[in-house]
């Protein structure tokens, strides 16, 4: 097999699933576009044919016989060599499902039904995020970890599976768990100057505040008027959930007086991991930190809704 160090990022699509019919009208589909495009009837055919071959992006159906999508994705990735975006298709899924998915190494989520609308949209975007990833830097010695999803380095897979991880943990050791939930929202003025420097802001004022050794922060999708970070808190009580909520917004106040951070607000919000009762998904409890951040009584869409909206907007 080639090094994707020395070629160029392949646009090639290996296309999964047991229906000819859909397989073969997704191939046509892909290769008017001039992506190449192969195809296969079931995950053990696919996982040859990804042994002999890098397949930027895979297009798998959830269901199917011999192996499952899901069962496929997570042998695809303990078997991968070379970073590949998979697209999963679905009839329907619950939160559970949906995090059960992304915790193989599903990257998105399309309904199979009118998946005609919006497929090559997402292929093209998966070749994007490949490229990305591979040029992004998203972690420094002297920074905690990021998890970026708004500059389509990363994808949901990463966030909830690093997050569904750490939950774990937590469940099984018995120690605290928190997620903390930021933004920043523009006004009009402050979203026509562009929100680069209230992300930049945010996240600077989010470095300064956690603990190098044990937090992590993910970038959030947001709105042309909002900058949105989850900090991701293992082993933190309330006193240090207090402290790092005060240091961010210290960081930020001191910040503000810059011409290009004025017109801006900055919103709070934490949720923690109860060892009692129904257990949530890792999107679930990142949803509850902003609905806390929002203040808000009435239930919000769920969290995958969220940030699967924003990848079908992109």
């Amino acid at each position: 097999m080639s090094n994707p160090a020395a070629d160029a990022l392949p646009r090639r699509v290996l296309v999964v699933d047991d229906d000819k019919l859909v397989r073969e009208s997704i191939a046509t589909l892909l290769r008017a576009a001039d992506i190449e495009t192969v195809v296969a009837a079931d995950g053990d055919e696919a996982l040859t044919l990804l042994g002999r071959r890098w397949y930027t992006v895979v297009v798998t159906d959830r269901n199917m016989p011999v192996l499952d999508g899901i069962e496929f994705v997570s042998r695809l990735r303990a078997m991968a060599v070379f970073p590949v975006y998979v697209i999963m298709l679905a009839a329907a899924g619950d939160a559970h499902d949906f995090e059960r998915g992304y915790c193989a190494g599903v990257d998105h989520y399309i309904t199979k039904k009118g998946y005609e609308t919006e497929l090559l949209g997402k292929v093209t975007a998966g070749l994007a995020a490949i490229r990305r990833r591979q040029t992004s830097n998203t972690a420094r010695a002297d920074r905690p970890v990021t998890v970026d999803l708004e500059n389509g380095a990363h994808t949901a897979r990463h966030l909830v599976g690093r997050l569904h991880a750490e939950m774990q943990y937590a469940r099984r050791s018995g120690k605290p768990f928190h997620v903390l939930s930021a933004c920043i929202e523009l006004n009009e003025t402050a979203a026509a100057r562009g929100s680069e420097a209230a992300s930049e802001a945010l996240l600077h004022a989010a470095y300064a505040a956690a603990r190098p050794s044990l937090d992590w922060i993910a970038r959030l999708p947001a709105s042309r008027r909002a900058c949105r970070i989850a900090v991701v808190m293992p082993e933190a009580d309330a006193p240090q959930i207090a402290a790092i909520e005060q240091s961010i917004r210290n960081a930020f106040v001191n910040s503000i007086d810059q011409p290009a951070l004025r017109g801006m607000q900055l919103s709070m919000g934490a949720a923690a991991l109860s060892t009692a009762g129904e257990q949530p998904t890792a999107l679930g409890l990142l949803g509850e930190a902003e609905r806390q951040r929002r203040g808000l009584t009435s239930k919000l869409a769920s969290a995958v809704g969220a940030i699967q909206g924003h990848e079908t907007a992109s």
